[in-house]
């Protein structure tokens, strides 16, 4: 009864994570190209020398004002009274004696500010996962040197902890990349990063599955199905964590 009820929670917050990131990432259709004339800001409002990306804006006051990155996008949001001055789009409004966040509402929506305050607590959760999927193949490996169950016992309470744990921290960074901005090849990193860990929660939620069959019926083919499952999610692991540290350290940092 408790497996089930971990499983649905984890299959949930597997299929949730790549929609609510969605939806911290960004609320309006993306715009290919800046509108003509001086209804707009060339110029980022946040870093004001950096040329803004005509697909990451928002709407103040009645005005699309655009960014050089997601990020800025977000501090802006949180006090765009302090940047009114850098939008050409708003000349004449910075002097009305009034907070313009508090009298028009214009921050961070309560589902976004979520969103991205739960994405900080990726770099933390993801280490938990990683440290139990990968203990439980070292527990199945010494299980066919040493005869007995328990190595088999423990492997199994790892992916039941670990599984979960995996979809967990896959949540928190679709969350961490909603707001995130990699310039260059870095975006392509950051993606491929995304949908590895997505792919590395299927795995450990397949992992949990076949290990459970086994437990309940130990024969050599559900014994090698669960090897089988459990071996290409460390794979996955390995691989995910390789992406994301070279989000970190840059793409030269196994250079010789």
């Amino acid at each position: 009864m408790v497996r089930d009820a971990i499983l649905s929670l984890a299959a949930l917050a597997f299929l949730a994570a790549p929609a609510l990131a969605h939806e911290g990432d960004q609320h309006q259709p993306a715009a290919e190209t800046l509108p003509a004339g001086g209804e707009t800001n060339p110029l980022c409002p946040v870093t004001t020398d950096e040329a803004v990306d005509p697909t990451i804006f928002a709407d103040y006051e009645g005005r699309r004002v655009y960014f050089c990155c997601k990020r800025c996008r977000v501090t802006f949001l949180e006090n765009p009274h302090d940047y009114v001055a850098n939008l050409p789009q708003l000349e004449g409004q910075t002097d009305s004696g009034h907070d313009h966040t508090t009298d028009h509402g214009s921050s961070l929506g309560t589902l976004e500010r979520t969103v991205r305050f739960a994405g900080r607590f990726h770099p933390v959760a993801v280490h938990f996962p990683i440290a139990l999927l990968l203990s439980a193949l070292a527990a199945m490996t010494l299980a066919g040197v040493w005869t007995g169950p328990r190595f088999v016992e423990a492997a199994r309470v790892l992916v039941l902890i670990g599984a979960p744990m995996a979809v967990v921290a896959t949540a928190l960074g679709w969350a961490a990349g909603a707001n995130a901005s990699y310039p260059g090849e870095l975006a392509t990193v950051l993606a491929t990063h995304r949908w590895l860990g997505t792919a590395t929660s299927a795995g450990a939620l397949t992992t949990l599955f076949t290990s459970e069959r086994y437990w309940r019926n130990p024969v050599p083919r559900r014994r090698y199905v669960f090897l089988g499952a459990l071996g290409l999610t460390a794979a996955l692991v390995g691989l995910t964590g390789h992406f994301g540290g070279t989000l970190i350290h840059g793409t030269e940092h196994f250079s010789w």
